[in-house]
């Protein structure tokens, strides 16, 4: 049983340390993203984006960075299917994990790149076809609503379905699992309110701010779990040391794999 958990428990350290990574990367690079003008204001923002000389290397960034985040969710969702067998949850989280990962590739590159040549096509064009150029810049920008509406759509199923299979599984702290289900249904709310309304509202803002905190609460809680909770290996604990007047009988203790 020891040789089963141990590659579960080291799936599982390595996938919360990875999602911790990516987060932290993600907010490094959005730092560098233009976002001083409001984004549904499109002739100001269009001008913030044209205006910008590192557009697309930030974008470049920001998807590596979430990659790493990707990969942990992963990690993570092979760890609780090593601990627990095979599942309909651990499935579905992988899917659309894949998934997510295969979205935001599109986004970025219709954030990232498309749109980035479009504002600079606006921005260059002459008087008589200015607004023409600023159709075709708007166009695009309503694409990249439409991906990132599914986006986090997908993204909210994927944290939903890790969420449960934590719950299930105990593989870390379960109460952690709640509140990755808690950012799952969040990042639903705020990919439709994307669709209706795209990059700005009460409710977008709202559910979007609880997402993020309550996805890096899951992060670091379950990195601190992982690496130091109740549910790691028995030969990693400290053993007491024996007393003068203990018994000689043995004590036997319980196999690895049998905490739950």
């Amino acid at each position: 049983m020891t040789t089963t958990a141990n590659p579960a428990r080291t799936l599982v350290r390595t996938g919360a340390s990875l999602v911790v990574a990516g987060a932290v990367a993600s907010l490094v690079a959005e730092a560098f993203h233009p976002s001083h003008e409001p984004p549904n204001n499109h002739p100001a923002v269009f001008a913030e984006y044209a205006a910008s000389h590192d557009w697309i290397a930030v974008h470049l960034g920001q998807f590596a960075a979430f990659l790493v985040l990707l990969v942990g969710l992963l990690a993570l969702l092979r760890g609780v299917r090593a601990r627990t067998g095979d599942s309909l949850l651990a499935t579905v989280g992988e899917a659309a994990t894949v998934i997510t990962g295969a979205v935001m590739a599109v986004l970025q590159a219709v954030d990232g790149v498309a749109l980035k040549h479009a504002v600079d096509s606006w921005a260059a064009a002459p008087a008589e076809l200015q607004a023409a150029a600023f159709h075709d810049a708007e166009t695009v920008r309503w694409i990249e609503w439409a991906m990132a509406s599914y986006f986090r759509v997908v993204l909210g199923v994927a944290v939903i379905a890790l969420g449960l299979a934590v719950l299930r599984s105990g593989a870390i702290a379960r109460w952690t699992g709640a509140v990755l289900v808690l950012a799952g249904l969040a990042h639903i709310t705020t990919g439709t309110a994307i669709g209706y309304s795209g990059f700005e509202g009460t409710v977008k803002e709202a559910a979007n701010l609880v997402s993020w905190v309550a996805l890096m609460l899951f992060a670091v809680a379950a990195t601190i779990s992982a690496w130091w909770g109740r549910g790691r290996p028995r030969a990693e604990q400290p053993h007491p040391a024996p007393s003068r007047h203990s018994s000689s009988a043995t004590t036997v203790a319980a196999p690895t794999g049998a905490r739950g």
